[in-house]
């Protein structure tokens, strides 16, 4: 399923909060937004100055120095066909708005409408774009086609319906005629010699319904019935609007023989390598705009070196043009095929699906193994492994899918019980090429790396039980984030995360640890569980103004009790970020939900954090579960746990590895404990919890 693309939105509104609503709006719809508000008219003028970069305006009546109607009127000054939403409560006068160029006016609590208006206005505003770029494709086409004619060291014809309707002196020439002229409206098959007019009307034919070019080697007929040997490419054109297969033929040597074209390999007759990869690149090209399915194969010569080594390398071309000739047989003319490296050959396949090119790369195996090689009065017969790649426009190197296919050439034949011998074919599936984080040249790149992880699936939950020594109502949970390297090693997201320098704020991670959390928390409630969470969150979310609010939506949305989810930082982000972490702590308090300190007791004087935040919860660092259970010394644990809970705190202890500290640290006023001892973290909330209080 092809993947929804972002929404890159220009706002001009209240405030970054009303924007994050809005996003937020689009997110519970399915779809993900990117936003930038115009804090200025100076600042959307800028921004229209880039319409590139977005999709849709959306203003309303709230911005302190632009209103909805200037917003209207610089897009028609800057003749933009950038789509324009105004939020209004109070409509007015709809018409005059819808004159001024407004795509739509909507009331602001009307989401369901709002995310209507805007999918259909996004959508039509990539077909406009689509056909500007469509026609400035056609406007160089056509340029192209007067520039050939005009200045081109090459003969060239343009045909349609099987007629010439354009050509070049030079072109003319060859053919024995005086003048362009005189070759207008004549059947271009007459020019070709008998035994060569049926292959060429079916390239005609098929080369309209292609993207490639395609050589084809004919003998010519000259006006005074003279013939001649050459060679020609097609190619799809247009001519004057209309639709074409434009003829290029080289020029000729001097010895009145064509010069050897620099797009084949001389050895074999094939395409040369270098043309090979011209094509691929183009196809891979197309495929990313998602015009056309082309999929590659590389063939490669099964024990190559010893075959080599047996018959001698002035024997081996032998073997090489033998193979060339019996693939190209078997294989269809409009698809590109080349000669690609000594042992090895590539096809591109046009308009064909990966299922359909393994058919024909098994089939071309099977042939291949029957076909004998006779090499100075010796009978040889070779096999080939296949390595097939579609062209889905994720992988832009045609360098890296040609190496991939041939990797898959050497995986087939190690599987083959060692013996080198391949004899078979398979598809390639190419690994997306992840950008590394110091390739990432600013907070876009850097974002765009967590959006691609998320949805690749990278990160995973895990949910550590939290036992109560209380009797506490309710089974907690503390939420873990594991994320998937490029070893396929999983390791503790923040390992990954420390390492992205964002300048600005950046909580994608943050958002979906508490939508994926609480999506499953809401699941398990439903069936009766009375489950309480802990999520663990960076110190960016501290500087989010717009999580909380934010948050209520999805609350709200998961059907979900505020108290029901406790937010985690670490002691050392809550303390390097105090301001940030006393206002979030109070606007959490306002929403219900609960604060809870992790790795507690590490900072000089941990206690007066908790009188500012008004913590609920306090994770001790693991260092104090170590005292006590390698050398049973409780004094700094019992000092810690009663000056938590004099600050209205419940202690959670960690890293619980062994039953003698249970009585213990029931004896000091714990209120929970953790560890591997009791269980550890599981991809499911499915403890077993037992009231040991």
């Amino acid at each position: 399923m092809a993947r929804k693309s972002t929404i890159k939105l220009l706002l001009v509104n209240e405030s970054d909060n009303a924007g994050e609503q809005l996003i937020s709006i689009f997110r519970n719809a399915g779809r993900v937004a990117r936003a930038h508000r115009a804090a200025s008219a100076e600042e959307l003028f800028t921004a229209l100055k880039d319409k590139d970069d977005w999709d849709l305006l959306i203003a309303d009546d709230y911005h302190p120095e632009i209103k909805p109607e200037q917003c209207l009127e610089q897009c028609k000054k800057a003749k933009l066909s950038l789509p324009v939403i105004i939020l209004r409560e109070n409509s007015g006068n709809l018409a005059e708005l819808f004159e001024a160029g407004a795509s739509d006016v909507i009331d602001p609590s009307d989401h369901a409408r709002l995310c209507h208006a805007t999918f259909r206005e996004v959508s039509r505003h990539n077909i406009v774009r689509k056909n500007h770029s469509l026609s400035e494709h056609l406007a160089e086409a056509e340029q192209r086609c007067e520039m050939l004619l005009d200045q081109s060291q090459d003969a060239i014809a343009y045909i349609s319906d099987g007629m010439i309707i354009g050509s070049n002196q030079l072109f003319a020439e060859i053919f024995g005629y005086s003048s362009p002229e005189e070759l207008d409206c004549l059947p271009i098959v007459d020019m070709i010699a008998d035994g060569d007019q049926d292959k060429f009307k079916g390239l005609l034919k098929n080369q309209l319904k292609s993207d490639d070019s395609t050589q084809f080697n004919f003998s010519g007929c000259k006006e005074n019935g003279e013939h001649f040997d050459s060679h020609v490419q097609l190619s799809r054109a247009a001519y004057d609007d209309e639709q074409c297969v434009q003829l290029t033929i080289g020029q000729q040597s001097n010895g009145g023989e064509n010069a050897v074209s620099m797009d084949h390999d001389p050895a074999t007759g094939l395409y040369s390598h270098d043309y090979f990869i011209a094509q691929l690149d183009s196809h891979i090209k197309q495929a990313a705009a998602g015009t056309t399915i082309s999929t590659a194969m590389f063939i490669s010569i099964d024990q190559f070196g010893s075959l080599r080594r047996r018959i001698g390398i002035s024997s081996i071309e032998t073997v090489i043009i033998d193979i060339a000739q019996h693939i190209q047989s078997h294989t269809q003319q409009e698809n590109c095929l080349a000669h690609y490296c000594d042992d090895g050959y590539t096809i591109l396949l046009s308009d064909t699906g990966i299922q359909k090119a393994l058919e024909l790369a098994e089939a071309l195996c099977k042939s291949i193994e029957a076909h004998i090689i006779e090499v100075r009065g010796q009978s040889l017969q070779c096999t080939v492994s296949i390595g097939v790649v579609a062209l889905d426009g994720k992988a832009s190197d045609p360098y890296r899918i040609i190496d991939g296919a041939f990797e898959t050439c050497e995986q087939i034949r190690s599987e083959a019980n060692n013996k080198h011998i391949g004899n078979s074919a398979k598809i390639h599936i190419p690994e997306r090429e992840r950008k590394s984080v110091g390739d990432a040249s600013g907070d876009i790149e850097l974002d765009q790396m967590l959006e691609e992880a998320l949805e690749d699936n990278l990160f995973s939950l895990l949910f550590h039980p939290i036992v109560s020594l209380r009797g506490s109502s309710g089974d907690h949970y503390e939420v873990l984030v594991n994320y998937k390297d490029e070893n396929e090693q999983l390791l503790p997201a923040n390992k990954f995360l420390n390492q992205l320098n964002f300048q600005a704020t950046n909580t994608r991670v943050d958002r979906w640890i508490i939508l994926e959390a609480t999506k499953l928390l809401s699941a398990e409630r439903d069936k009766g569980q009375n489950i309480c969470m802990l999520i663990n969150l960076s110190a960016h979310a501290l500087h989010d103004d717009g999580l909380i609010p934010w948050l209520s939506v999805a609350l709200k949305a998961g059907d979900l009790p505020a108290e029901a989810i406790a937010f985690q930082f670490d002691e050392q982000d809550l303390n390097n970020n105090l301001s940030a972490a006393i206002s979030f702590a109070e606007a959490l308090q306002k929403s219900g939900c609960r604060l809870s300190v992790n790795d507690f007791g590490s900072s000089d004087e941990p206690i007066k954090l908790l009188k500012h935040t008004n913590a609920n919860y306090v994770r001790l660092s693991n260092a104090y579960a170590e005292q006590l259970q390698s050398s049973n010394d409780t004094e700094a644990l019992k000092a810690m746990v009663s000056s938590i809970n004099e600050n209205n705190c419940k202690a959670i202890i960690p890293d619980i590895q062994n039953a003698s500290a249970l009585a213990v640290l029931w004896q000091i006023g714990a209120d929970f404990i953790q560890g591997d001892y009791l269980a550890g973290p599981s991809s499911e909330m499915d403890h077993e919890f037992t009231d040991i209080a």
